[in-house]
């Protein structure tokens, strides 16, 4: 019992001292830190099918007790849906798999008290297979399914579903710690000592995810409980191999390299995962053909620049441009050649703006540019210089060097409209007036320049 009583001293001065530390090092309360919660969980998982392992290879030469195959079963459905949820970061299925985790663990491990003769029964029928291959089945599912899982979280608070499932896991980890107290009191088998520590440690973190929230002291408080729990029984079987030495040299070897390979599939997971998020982000905001902002984002950026220019008492410009004859273009030259135009005229856009403008695909052959801080003789002027530009520009199609020309129609805040709607329709009047007035010409919403 000293090494127990070592463990829980050892646990509270450990979560008053990180208690401290974290309010010290983070006043605003939170840690936000997914990559390393994503290792701490993939370390935990592999830690606990690690064990699951040893004590599934000690059963079988009768090392162990046949009531052990209920820890394994646990061991084995925790390890697998911790993994699960260390690669997720979708909220719902974030929660909603480490509670499963904690409630079927919990309660396979308080069927220790079952008799003998029910164990035997689960060697024999492969439970821990059993329990593998299902959580494996409940971790993909949730994945894929994760928008019909139950509310686990609104807002910054767990749902109440969450933090009574937790509660009863932590009731169940109770419930077998208790078990393995009364049995180290009967037998002082140093084996009860550690796994009442074990459960111990699972039904505290089962119960402080009631005072907790996502990524508060408490919340990484009761993931460092649970990390502990799996390294204190995993200390503990290596140190009962210890007679076995050159196993256990071997055995730390394989341990380590996995441990190095896994750190380095994660961090490869990671980065691939950044990858395709920004990918999928730039796609979101981005036309795939010209690489400009798409409509979406645009009708987002002009929004923040016109309630900017009300708030500063600024100007604010736009041009609707449309590329003339594009259809005869297409015509003559087939898609392809059309599409090498926009990406020609996006280039030739894109190139003559300052740093402050941008320009969007609206639609078709039409480009919008925004010229923030810009008055509406300004943008006049700078049009003007845009006709120009283009004017005197060729597009490569085949073997031809063909002519482009555009038509703009100008509008200006607050001189025309007030309203991004208003503004667009004032902007899309002048350029269908310009294309009326013979094209490669710009028209004003206020006055028409040729």
């Amino acid at each position: 019992m000293r090494t127990f009583n070592a463990l829980l001293i050892s646990v509270i001065l450990s979560i008053l001292i990180g208690g401290v530390l974290f309010v010290t090092v983070f006043p605003q309360g939170q840690w936000v830190h997914y990559p390393l919660h994503a290792f701490v969980e993939g370390l935990g998982t592999f830690i606990a099918l690690l064990i699951a392992v040893l004590i599934f290879m000690l059963r079988i030469y009768d090392r162990l007790p046949v009531r052990y195959v209920w820890i394994v079963s646990a061991l084995m459905g925790m390890g697998v849906l911790d993994g699960f949820h260390a690669i997720s970061q979708d909220t719902q299925s974030f929660i909603w798999l480490h509670s499963l985790a904690m409630l079927i663990g919990g309660f396979i491990f308080s069927c220790i008290w079952l008799p003998d003769a029910i164990a035997q029964r689960g060697y024999e029928r492969q439970l821990p297979i059993i329990v593998f291959v299902l959580a494996v089945l409940a971790g993909a599912t949730s994945l894929v399914f994760s928008s019909s899982l139950p509310l686990m979280s609104h807002g910054s608070e767990f749902s109440p579903l969450a933090r009574t499932i937790n509660l009863t896991a932590g009731g169940f980890f109770f419930v077998a710690s208790a078990y393995f107290l009364l049995q180290y009191q009967q037998t002082r088998i140093r084996d009860n000592s550690i796994f009442a520590s074990h459960c111990l440690l699972f039904g505290f973190s089962g119960m402080l995810f009631e005072f907790s929230t996502p990524w508060d002291g408490v919340w990484w408080c009761w993931h460092i409980l649970r990390f502990a729990a799996y390294a204190l029984v995993l200390y503990y079987f290596f140190m009962l191999s210890h007679a076995e030495e050159r196993q256990l040299q071997m055995l730390n070897i394989e341990l380590e390299d996995q441990v190095v390979q896994r750190t380095l599939q994660l961090s490869n997971e990671l980065k691939e995962r950044e990858r395709i998020e920004k990918e999928l982000k730039h796609l979101a905001t981005h036309d795939p053909l010209t690489g400009l902002y798409n409509r979406n984002e645009l009708e987002r950026r002009i929004t923040d620049d016109l309630e900017r220019a009300n708030r500063y008492v600024h100007p604010l410009s736009i041009f609707m441009v449309d590329i003339d004859h594009f259809k005869e273009i297409n015509d003559r030259y087939g898609h392809g050649g059309g599409d090498r135009v926009l990406r020609s005229m996006a280039f030739e856009l894109e190139s003559s703006l300052r740093k402050t403008d941008y320009v969007a695909r609206f639609g078709g052959e039409e480009f919008l540019v925004v010229l923030p801080e810009t008055s509406h003789s300004w943008a006049v002027e700078l049009g003007e210089r845009l006709l120009h530009r283009i004017a005197n520009h060729e597009a490569r199609l085949g073997d031809e060097n063909v002519a482009l020309t555009i038509s703009i129609g100008v509008a200006s805040y607050p001189d025309i409209a007030t309203t991004w709607s208003d503004l667009l329709d004032a902007a899309d009047t002048a350029m269908y007036q310009a294309k009326h007035d013979g094209r490669n010409c710009l028209r004003s919403a206020q006055k028409a320049i040729c």
